[in-house]
């Protein structure tokens, strides 16, 4: 509160839409062996969702206290569900699993990762972990690498720093295939100049010792290290892509561009997605070497080779799901779920949208108007950056996602019915027409399609349709009201007006009760 004179003013700060950027995102078994789960971190929130054949299916949204800066899933050795580990830009950090008996997270291991002193890294924040959950590693501070060691039961052991030498880190990774965890750091010199050094990990000495390879002079541009599962890493810059296995590197040329997200496609590491800052999703693929006789000499490591599959918005994070289906995660625009195409479309494109979600962020400006001078102010925003910037209107009200549409003009009333009074939701959509009313049903497999009530007049405008007491559906028509067994169909009993009346031009029910009114005044309540 601020105290102005003699007044109070008082501040009510609430959030009014949770954040919609999405910064973070992992796929993995984290509620069941058998359950593939899409974890997507959005600035203060982490949302949980399944991966059903009917599409992504929500499970959890959970508050963290704190910015996430890193996130990743984790499988101790023989454990069947994966763990999730968190850190905040505050250098708080938990490690969080799903009990799926209460279905809520618990809380496995959580700690704070500051150190009294040391130089915030320049380039963020980085937390990798070993892909044999040796270790968590921690990249903090310039000239820091914190390790936090894990048991095979996968419990968290006491941390501690190791000196590093290189203080511009720009990426920093864990290896496969290694006896010991090894690290390979990328980094600029003095001069500004990238290269990469690889380094193991002692945890019995608590120090560095030198790595197997290392790859100086790269692409002056080179931003990010992707480990690959069948060895070695490769070296992602603006102007090549460099593939080394540990015993040579592998260099090819790609056209400008600011690679800005990867995701893994196989299991073997030998494809992954790319996305740049204009939003052109790319298939990196290591090609194996060339047959013994041919050009290539069938010698040496796999070649990188790079092909441009289509536009979305410009992501920071993809997550390859399953069946050619991927989720890119935009904090600048809205994020999308994509499956890609084995032949492209008219367009010449390999990506097809499945389905969007709307991001108002980051909003650069904003006004309150009143666009439709009802007396309530609407929020105009600027959202999104670059290619995906657009002008939002946020309002208050009730938010609605289409789940289908069926083209059907004319409509002059609609109603939903029940089968049966104890159902839970509702079995029959009754559309009426001029001079005509036709119904639509739900049936197992959850399709809508026509069907018939038998004691419904067909061929009449329905006023009203509802359930009434007994199990009874009620129909009331330009020529009276007509009252059908729910179970059967059948037409119970009927009413039309008497000859003095005219036709019936409106109607209300209740449970046991009807009330009618006709042309000229009149009123029959039944």
């Amino acid at each position: 509160a601020r105290r102005t004179g003699a007044m109070s003013v008082y501040n009510y700060v609430v959030t009014a839409a949770k954040p919609s950027a999405v910064t973070h995102s992992c796929v993995g078994n984290f509620t069941g062996a058998s359950e593939l789960n899409l974890i997507v971190a959005k600035t203060t929130r982490v949302e949980i969702n399944l991966l059903t054949p009917e599409g992504l299916q929500p499970m959890l949204d959970v508050p963290i206290y704190g910015r996430v800066a890193c996130m990743e899933l984790f499988r101790p050795p023989g454990k069947q569900q994966e763990l999730l580990f968190i850190s905040t830009e505050r250098y708080k950090f938990c490690v969080l699993a799903y009990d799926a008996s209460t279905g809520e997270l618990v809380t496995r291991a959580n700690g704070d990762a500051k150190d009294r002193i040391g130089r915030p890294s320049d380039f963020g924040q980085r937390g990798v972990i070993d892909p044999d959950c040796r270790v968590i590693g921690l990249h903090l501070y310039d000239g820091l690498f914190k390790c936090i060691p894990v048991t095979p039961g996968g419990q968290l052991k006491e941390a501690f720093n190791i000196r590093l030498e290189e203080l511009r880190v720009l990426d920093i990774q864990f290896l496969h295939g290694c006896a010991k965890p090894t690290v390979a750091v990328l980094y600029h010199d003095t001069k500004g100049h990238p290269h990469v050094k690889t380094y193991v990990v002692d945890l019995a000495t608590k120090d560095f010792s030198p790595g197997p390879w290392a790859q100086p002079n790269l692409d002056i541009a080179a931003n990010m290290l992707i480990p690959v599962p069948m060895g070695g890493a490769i070296i992602v810059g603006e102007q090549t892509i460099m593939y080394h296995d540990g015993d040579e590197g592998k260099a090819a040329p790609i056209h400008s561009t600011i690679i800005q997200a990867a995701g893994r496609v196989d299991d073997d590491g030998s494809r992954y997605l790319l996305s740049d800052h204009l939003g052109n999703l790319l298939l990196l693929v290591l090609s194996p070497p060339s047959a013994p006789g041919s050009s290539g000499g069938g010698t040496g490591s796999f070649m990188p080779r790079l092909e441009r599959l289509g536009t979305t918005s410009a992501a920071v994070t993809l997550s390859y799901l399953d069946n050619g289906v991927v989720f890119v995660g935009s904090s600048h625009g809205d994020s999308m779920l994509v499956k890609l195409l084995r032949e492209p479309s008219a367009s010449g494109s390999y990506v097809e949208e499945l389905d969007r979600f709307t991001n108002l962020g980051p909003i650069v400006d904003l006004n309150v108007v009143d666009l439709e001078r009802q007396g309530q102010g609407q929020v105009v925003t600027c959202s999104g950056a670059w290619r995906d910037g657009s002008l939002r209107v946020v309002r208050n009200g009730v938010g609605i996602n289409e789940q289908a549409a069926v083209e059907l003009p004319g409509i002059k009333g609609m109603w939903s019915l029940r089968a049966a009074s104890m159902d839970a939701f509702d079995t029959y959509l009754v559309l009426t027409f001029v001079g005509e009313t036709r119904v639509l049903a739900i049936d197992a497999d959850e399709e809508l399609g026509e069907t018939e009530i038998e004691g419904f007049d067909a061929n009449a405008q329905s006023l009203l349709c509802a359930n009434v007491a007994h199990d009874q559906l009620l129909q009331v028509t330009l020529g009276g009201a007509r009252l059908v067994n729910a179970a059967t169909g059948r037409l119970v009993a009927q009413w039309s007006p008497p000859a003095s009346a005219q036709s019936v031009t409106a109607a209300a029910a209740a449970g046991a009760q009807v009330l009618l009114a006709t042309g000229g005044g009149g009123f029959f309540y039944l």
